[in-house]
Order: structure tokens, then sequence, then C-alpha cells
């Protein structure tokens, strides 16, 4: 896939978030046996605080398992493409961030272990990693594998990363694992499958056995399995009514996405590794879910007139948040071990799991 389709994919997954629709109860189910009912709790508040920035917007985010957030946004609209990042101490107080120095900046992709952060995209003709240190609030480059031209998904689980970027030369995605943090890169495996795909979401359960979301360019989607590090892929079936599925994290079997159909968005949960689901309907199109490892999760959105939409799910109780100071969607989400954060292109936020 070209790095102007690839753009132009990132600039529709964006859309969506931004035009999704508010409802006051923050997760309903259809009237079918596969949607069985959740409990809907009254609301709880939270406060949204004013970027730093306003001709750069936010739009990624992540959150150590010590509950540290990080902030990005990069924006190449201006003469000279600028990056601003903040980043949340624990009692969610947020702070300006330096950014490190890179040629046309384009961060697409964050994920986050015990105490730091992985944020990865491109930069013109090769992959672009910076590592987020909750101890120091620092912001640093980090090695990012030779031979790609953009990350699209980024997972880690500890010092055990892996990452899906663009080879060079208009090749095949390729697959490639950290074993230290994202310090040093393994040897790429290419996804010959999926070359032409727009990657929509990675997430590892364990070092060997991953899932990944693929686009193709008439818009069908495909999750697909490996059990031996990217060596080999099997399809994986999903409902056929699914779209697509973004937000994917998996913690050794159990996996919690966001996925899109018919309906509209649609919160899924596997404890088979993504072999079987169960389904939670939401009542608003979401752009963003996270969750922390007590499977408390943060559902992320807004709609069409603007209004944002969160809302904490825990098993099948919802409790939706009403929010303060927050004057757009929110397009992404991520949780630590007791926090959670949410942004939108000009606010941040922090929502503490059991509120």
């Amino acid at each position: 896939m070209t790095r102007i389709m690839r753009h132009h994919f990132r600039h529709a997954r964006s859309t969506v978030g931004l035009v999704a629709a508010l409802a006051l109860g923050a997760l309903a189910l259809a009237s079918c046996a596969h949607h069985p009912s959740a409990t809907v709790r009254p609301h709880v508040s939270a406060a949204g605080t004013p970027a730093r920035s306003i001709s750069v917007p936010i739009s990624t985010v992540g959150c150590t398992r010590n509950d540290a957030c990080v902030a990005v946004g990069t924006s190449s609209v201006n003469a000279v493409p600028d990056a601003v990042a903040e980043f949340a101490t624990p009692k969610g107080n947020w702070l300006t961030l330096a950014v490190p120095s890179a040629r046309s900046p384009l961060i697409d992709a964050v994920a986050c272990s015990g105490t730091q952060c992985l944020l990865g995209g491109s930069q013109p003709g090769s992959d672009l990693l910076w590592l987020f240190q909750a101890a120091g609030h620092s912001l640093s480059t980090a090695t990012a594998p030779p031979g790609g031209i953009g990350v699209d998904a980024l997972t880690c689980d500890l010092d055990d990363c892996a990452l899906v970027d663009t080879g060079a030369d208009s090749g095949p995605p390729r697959f490639i694992e950290s074993s230290d943090g994202g310090l040093t890169w393994g040897t790429p495996e290419a996804i010959a499958f999926a070359r032409g795909d727009a990657v929509t979401t990675l997430a590892c359960g364990t070092v060997s056995d991953c899932a990944l979301g693929v686009l193709s360019a008439t818009h069908e989607f495909s999750l697909y399995v490996t059990r031996d590090a990217g060596a080999t892929w099997s399809v994986q079936t999903t409902p056929s009514s699914w779209t697509t599925l973004t937000s994917l994290s998996c913690v050794q079997r159990r996996c919690d996405a966001l996925a899109q159909d018919a309906r509209g968005s649609v919160l899924v949960r596997s404890r088979t590794f993504a072999r079987t689901w169960t389904t939670l309907t939401l009542s608003s199109p979401a752009s963003a879910l996270a969750c922390t490892p007590s499977a408390t999760c943060l559902v992320a959105g807004g709609s069409a007139n603007a209004a944002p939409w969160l809302a904490l799910v825990r098993g099948r109780v919802v409790t939706d948040v009403r929010l303060r100071y927050v004057p757009t969607p929110l397009i992404a989400a991520a949780c630590g071990s007791q926090v959670c954060a949410a942004v939108g292109v000009t606010t941040v936020l922090s929502v503490p799991s059991d509120l």
C-alpha cells in the first residue's frame, strides 16, 4: 500500500471517530439473542484539560501499568511539520513533554508496558519510534527496525513487544518482535497475504500468539492469528457482520476489542484467543476502547454534532461518564492499572477506573 493510501485510510479512521452519534445511555444492546442486555448505571463526572497546543491536534494516547500517561499529536498541515506531547501523572495532572527532533514525524500507534510506552509512525523513508519513560517523564528517539517506511501497529507486554510496519518499495507488511522493550528488533517476517491491505489492529497474548486485523482495498475485514511468532498465519473466522476490528488488546487467551457492524459499534470479548466472542452492542458509535488488567474498560467516542461521549464498562455493567470541559469528540483511549485516559483533538482527560 502506498504512503498516500495509508494516509487516506488513517484519515478515514479518524473521521469515523469524529462522526459518531452520542446517546445518554453509554451502552445499550440490540433486542436480539446474540446481544444480551447490559446493566446501565447512572453517570459519574470527569473534567477535561485543554491541550497545550491548538495548532497541532492530539491524536494518540497511552498509559503505563504504573499509571503515567502520554499523549502525542503530529501534523504536516503547516509549512514546517510539527509535533506536540504531554504526560499525565497518576493523579491526572497533565504537563508539557519535550518532543524529540525528527524530520516530518507522523505518529500513528502506541503500546505501553510496566513503566514505558513505545510510540510508532513514520518519517520520510523510514519507520519512526519514540520511547516514553515514566521515570523522569522523558520522550526520546528509539531505534526502529531498518527497511520499513512506517509503523502501522504496536503491542507490548512488559519487555516483549511486536510491531507491524510497511516494507520499503511498496513491499508487504512486516511482523517484527523485540524482547527488550523495543531497544532492539528481530528478523522481520513478511506478511505476504496482507500486501495492499490496511492494518487495523495488532495484539499478542503471548510472545508466540498474536492476532492481526486487516482491511482490504475493497473494505473487507479479516482477522489472522499466528501461533509461532509470525512465521505462519491462519485466518480466524469472525462474525460476517463485522466490517472492521480496532483497539484489540490481549492477555494470554483473554482479548477485548471494538468491532463495527451494521448496528454500529460493538464491544467484543474473547476468552479463547479470538476463536469465539461475546458481544455488547453500543448505543453510540465509538472510536476507541482500552481496558485495565482487571478488565475494566473505557469506551470513547462522539456524535455528529461534536458532542463527546465516554463510558466505563465492568463486565456487563455500564457507567456513563458526564463530561465537563470537553468540547469535541474523543478519538483515542488508554488504560494503565487504575487510571485511564482519553483525548480529543484539543483535550486531554484522565479517568480513575474505579469511578
